[in-house]
């Protein structure tokens, strides 16, 4: 992903990853390395994803240093497994 994920573009973004899923998928790991901002809509795709995907089959990873505040703070966290990197997320995510 890259820019921003917000009220303008969280509906397109989750249309987007919805169509790149296949039935064969066994997660969904989301790259946020190249995302600037993720507001409240943006965690709302994401977790509209996470139960789309299945539990423990969704993580975020590579988020940045305010990204990753935005999900501690809204407790997200909780509910999305976020990694530091991609390896840790296919690790973490892949082996469940």
């Amino acid at each position: 992903m890259l820019g921003r994920i917000d009220n303008a573009s969280a509906d397109e973004f989750r249309s987007l990853v919805e169509e790149g899923l296949s039935t064969d998928d066994d997660f969904l790991i989301v790259d946020m390395e190249k995302v600037a901002f993720m507001s409240s809509a943006g965690l709302r795709a994401c977790l509209i994803l996470a139960r789309k995907v299945g539990r423990g089959k969704f993580a975020l990873c590579s988020l940045t240093q305010l990204n990753r505040e935005v999900v501690a703070i809204s407790g997200f966290d909780q509910l999305i497994p976020v990694h530091e990197s991609q390896a840790a997320a296919i690790d973490a995510v892949g082996g469940s």
